[in-house]
């Protein structure tokens, strides 16, 4: 059974926080993105030249790109769960990420920058290690930082 038939027999609610989309809306997608395929298919007809077909399904392969932006999982991780190896997983991400952009026609950043309103913000900010306050002399050698006691003399 292929994941894509797994998460969709699955209540509505719960397909919702798997994927972030209903399936309604995953299903829109799909077949924007099978549109999309089949028209680059017909104006590059050359472009599938020696290429084998993919061994994951249209509909897992955009559940796989999805998922992989809802929870951001390690590919190793993500691969193991649709049964591929960890770089055919970035493989197929990387393809379907940029045509999902082309299919919904995703401003670039040029266009961002024009449109303040349009523009995210993502916190990455980073986080303070928390050393213990006993026994800190595992984590501290003693040792000064060369170049603060040059400069202060």
């Amino acid at each position: 059974m292929t994941p894509y038939t797994q998460v969709s027999t699955s209540a509505p609610e719960e397909f919702i926080r798997t994927v972030g989309l209903s399936k309604e809306d995953f299903q829109h997608l799909n077949r924007k993105l099978a549109d999309y395929l089949d028209e680059h298919h017909v104006l590059n007809p050359l472009s599938r030249r020696g290429r084998k077909d993919s061994k994951l399904a249209l509909e897992d392969r955009l559940l796989m790109t999805l998922y992989d932006l809802r929870h951001y999982p390690t590919f190793i991780n993500l691969g193991a769960v649709f049964g591929i190896s960890e770089s055919y997983c970035h493989k197929i991400y990387s393809r379907t990420a940029r045509m999902l952009a082309n299919v919904e026609k995703l401003p670039n950043r040029k266009v961002l920058l024009e449109d303040p309103e349009a523009t995210l913000a993502i916190d990455v900010s980073e986080q303070p290690i928390e050393r213990p306050v006993k026994n800190q002399k595992a984590y501290y050698s003693g040792k000064k930082n060369a170049t603060r006691s040059r400069s202060s003399s």
